[in-house]
């Protein structure tokens, strides 16, 4: 079925802007600021502001956790936050630990109801070329490295690191246990980790990221993600959000104020509604396991001369 939804406030990472967009068998087919000239049947969406399903990253799904639990965590802090796509990651404490933990995470998002990405969470001196490798055999892409004020980065091999993930390259992403240390000492690991990160023409982040908070469209870049998700685009999934516009305060630069405690009227996932203000169905199994082709294909490296 086609239909058109009409007029909507698009959220875009610089403001707003009026948009309609025609749907067409769960792909955004066109959009434009008018879309007077087709027939097909129309949403009025004038009075709501329209932004991408969100994508968001958790640490805490276990695999042990019964049906009714998963559910609970899943509608509690990402559905009905308008997550639409779930960046889930498992611990590793030994290279033997990854296809038994790939498998137990695979086993549990049997059930998700939304898209889902696997990511890996390893400690520093996990990070070998070995790991790299079967991680990328296994469609791994994002690889969260825990790190501490001991940790020797200096004494890695780093080149190895990148040769091991030259033609599919895999983002690094820093992670520090919460309280372990003062602002001041995180700021240094994070500092040395920037450092070799640039110097070694890693794609990686420069800082932590939090869980249950909506990933950023330049944190997507880096990762992959995006454009495949986390963006409204022609030829793009149908997964969206839906704020009622007199809900909305703004920033003084006219940016929407969007935060967590502002919840969505409806949530939309691959073209079906899954959330009606705060209502949610629950489809165990809907969601797919994604995979990202290339990390960081919209960031520009520097290269050392």
């Amino acid at each position: 079925m086609s239909y058109i939804i009409e007029h909507a406030t698009l959220l875009k990472s610089n403001g707003t802007t009026k948009t309609s967009l025609l749907i067409k068998e769960n792909k955004i087919e066109f959009m434009k600021s008018s879309l007077n000239n087709y027939r097909f049947i129309r949403m009025d969406m004038s009075s709501y502001l329209l932004t991408p399903g969100y994508v968001m990253l958790d640490f805490s799904l276990q695999s042990l956790l019964h049906f009714q639990e998963f559910k609970q965590h899943m509608i509690e802090k990402y559905v009905k936050k308008g997550c639409t796509t779930l960046l889930t990651v498992t611990s590793l404490e030994k290279e033997q630990d990854l296809l038994p933990k790939l498998k137990q995470r695979r086993q549990l998002m049997i059930n998700s109801p939304i898209d889902y990405y696997i990511g890996v969470k390893i400690p520093f001196k996990l990070l070998k070329p070995s790991l790299l490798r079967k991680l990328r055999q296994h469609n791994i892409s994002v690889v969260f490295v825990e790190l501490s004020e001991d940790d020797c980065l200096d004494g890695k091999s780093w080149g190895w690191i990148r040769d091991a993930m030259f033609s599919n390259p895999i983002t690094l992403i820093p992670s520090i246990e919460e309280g372990l240390y003062k602002s001041n000492v995180n700021q240094k690991i994070l500092k040395n980790w920037v450092k070799h990160m640039k110097e070694n023409r890693i794609s990686s982040l420069t800082y932590q990221l939090t869980e249950g908070e909506t990933l950023t469209r330049d944190e997507l870049m880096t990762i992959g993600i995006y454009p495949e998700k986390g963006d409204i685009r022609i030829g793009g999934q149908v997964n969206y959000n839906l704020y009622n516009l007199d809900d909305i305060k703004y920033h003084t630069d006219g940016q929407p104020i969007m935060n967590s405690s502002i919840l969505p009227m409806f949530t939309i996932h691959q073209g079906k509604l899954i959330n009606i203000n705060g209502e949610i169905t629950f489809n165990p199994g809907i969601g797919e396991e994604c995979f990202i082709p290339i990390s960081g294909r919209f960031i520009s490296h520097q290269i050392s001369l």
